[in-house]
């Protein structure tokens, strides 16, 4: 019993030691538009933006064709969108 309480205290304690919290800054960019400071990207505010916008019915789309829709979205004076990778 000694051991246990000995090697689960010991784990909390390396544990916490290693953690260590995140912590990015999301701008708000206006227009629907937030940038990410820790990674150095804007998002759309709007995850579904294809339905949003007209182009899709529901925003459905598979790979290939989000990634087309994501390379001619041209969106807040920016032509260079992408999916995020996954």
């Amino acid at each position: 019993m000694i051991i246990r309480t000995t090697l689960i205290t010991s784990s909390l304690i390396a544990s916490s030691l290693v953690s260590c919290a995140a912590q990015a800054t999301l701008i708000n960019r206006g227009g629907g538009m937030i940038y990410d400071t820790d990674i150095d990207i804007t998002w759309l505010a709007d995850a579904n933006y294809a339905m949003t916008s007209g182009y899709d019915a529901d925003g459905l789309m598979n790979w290939a064709a989000a990634n087309a829709w994501a390379a001619g979205l041209v969106y807040g004076g920016y032509e260079n969108w992408r999916l995020p990778k996954g």
